[in-house]
């Protein structure tokens, strides 16, 4: 395994490499060795991290987040900066699944549910276990909210133009099934204009806010705690698409004050693929509707009896959790809230936010390197260079989408190229039989393209006509992460004719 590059970047050369000998056959095997002896001492006692971060710049790369590092076994070929759309698992959460899963089949340990879990998720999203239910995905716990909410034809829920498929599907399909109307707003550059924009969004038939917390597109992370306020004293219900937060920054539940929020642990949590979770205020979950009811739903059932008897439903958000219960998929997504915890929700937060800072820095670097068509200056002549704006920047040639504010920002950077092809590339055909042309690749998607087939791994963003690269930095990436992608960037734009 080649977990040596993750513990060697910014090393240099060695002595034994410049006497002509290779060491890293055996610091690779030394250090898998310290790893899982790690993995093996945190899982029975705790064991804190062997390593501690720098205690004058602990974001900054260093031993701690290259022994963190080695500790996800991503190939060390790929440079991945998308994990918005799914983190990588760390060996402690493997090693959680994998204990969970032989557990099961050597014992016939048939899982329970027994609200444990729940218990130690609200320790960390702040809010009571009662009022968290266990979820697939984040699809399903909107699919769950957006069903609790009694909707007449004609009442209006705001919603935005940058939603995922899961988070505004269930919205359109009952707007096109029962006739509920759908105010979609813009997100503004700023966490105030954002704000405002959603009051500017309400009349009298508005009944839902349903936005994301930070949408998928451009990583923007919006004023829940502000709109949700709002919404509070205008009677208006809300709703939040919670796929981003959990991980990546820290939050309250009950200081954002929201009704529902969905989210899910396979992003920036790091937990296995098909886990999440979906609250429900206990204030709200009175008058919530259910529609899917099994075990653990109700409290009681009698076949026995004429006629047959049920009991009530629960008085949790459990009662959403029904059915067989996924215990090693939780076993792990618990041993993921564990490792968050072991490494801390503040230092994480304040080490993606550096790296995604020094990614907006470099990107606006390049737009001032830029040349237009065969050289020429592409600012304005007689004019000098772009001064960059505090937001929503844009230069000669790409545009950050992610506002540089420090509250709207969080680890994820989205932002447009401008491509000189644009204009001049060739349409064609999207098939034999249909006359109408296909739109060529924009400049954004064509990039996104080209760095895949460099073993960079992007998203690139084209719901919703946004057209726009996203990258995503977690504590795992460092310096030669960001230095890999801009190799590519320069690359791409010096084909591109850009410098």
């Amino acid at each position: 395994m080649e977990r040596k590059h993750f513990l060697t970047l910014g090393a240099g050369l060695t002595m034994g490499s410049l006497m002509g000998k290779n060491p890293m056959a055996h610091e690779a095997h030394n250090s898998q060795d310290q790893h899982q002896s790690w993995i093996n001492r945190w899982r029975e006692h705790d064991a804190p991290l062997p390593v501690t971060p720098d205690a004058h710049a602990p974001e900054m790369d260093g031993p701690y987040w290259d022994f963190l590092r080695g500790l996800f076994p991503l190939n060390p070929k790929i440079t991945f900066l998308n994990n918005g759309t799914m983190g990588i698992t760390p060996l402690p959460v493997l090693d959680a699944l994998d204990k969970s899963f032989r557990n099961l089949a050597e014992n016939a340990a048939y899982p329970m549910h027994d609200g444990s879990f729940e218990e130690q998720l609200a320790r960390i999203v702040g809010c009571k276990g009662s009022e968290l239910a266990i979820t697939k995905n984040v699809s399903e716990g909107v699919n769950l909210a957006c069903r609790a909410i009694q909707l007449s034809r004609g009442d209006e829920v705001i919603i935005t133009r940058h939603e995922h498929v899961g988070g505004c599907a269930i919205w359109l399909y009952r707007a096109k099934t029962e006739g509920i109307v759908l105010k979609v707003i813009d997100l503004g550059s700023t966490a105030e204009e954002t704000l405002q924009r959603v009051k500017e969004a309400k009349t009298n038939k508005t009944k839902v806010v349903a936005l994301p917390h930070i949408p998928c597109t451009i990583g923007q992370v919006l004023p829940i705690k502000e709109i949700c306020a709002w919404a509070r004293a205008n009677k208006i219900i809300s709703a939040i698409d919670g796929a981003h937060p959990l991980g990546m920054i820290q939050f309250n539940l009950k200081d954002l004050g929201c009704d529902y929020y969905s989210g899910c642990f396979h992003k920036w949590l790091l937990g296995p693929i098909g886990t999440g979770f979906f609250f429900a205020s206990e204030a709200i979950l009175p008058q919530s509707i259910i529609h899917h009811v099994a075990a653990y739903s109700v409290d009681t059932f009698n076949m026995s009896t004429v006629p047959p008897a049920v009991g009530e439903l629960v008085p949790k958000t459990a009662r959403y959790s029904y059915g067989t219960f996924p215990g090693p998929m939780y076993d792990g997504a618990k041993a993921a809230m564990k490792f968050y915890l072991s490494i801390g929700p503040e230092l994480i937060e304040k080490r993606v936010k550096h790296l995604s800072k020094m990614l907006m820095d470099g990107l606006m670097e390049r737009n001032n390197r830029a040349k237009g068509p065969n050289g020429s200056d592409p600012n304005v002549a007689g004019k000098p260079p772009v001064m960059w704006k505090m937001h929503n920047s844009q230069g000669p040639i790409m545009q950050i989408l992610t506002p540089l504010e420090d509250i709207s920002r969080g680890a994820q950077v989205g932002f447009i190229i401008k491509g000189l092809k644009e204009n001049t590339a060739t349409q064609t055909p999207t098939n034999p039989s249909n006359t109408t042309p296909a739109k060529p690749p924009t400049a954004s998607q064509r990039f996104c393209d080209y760095a895949r087939k460099n073993n960079v791994i992007l998203r690139y963003v084209a719901e919703n006509d946004i057209h726009c690269v996203r990258v995503s930095t977690h504590y795992y990436n460092n310096l030669k992460d960001l230095q890999a992608f801009f190799d590519v960037l320069d690359a791409f734009m010096k084909e591109e004719g850009w410098y």
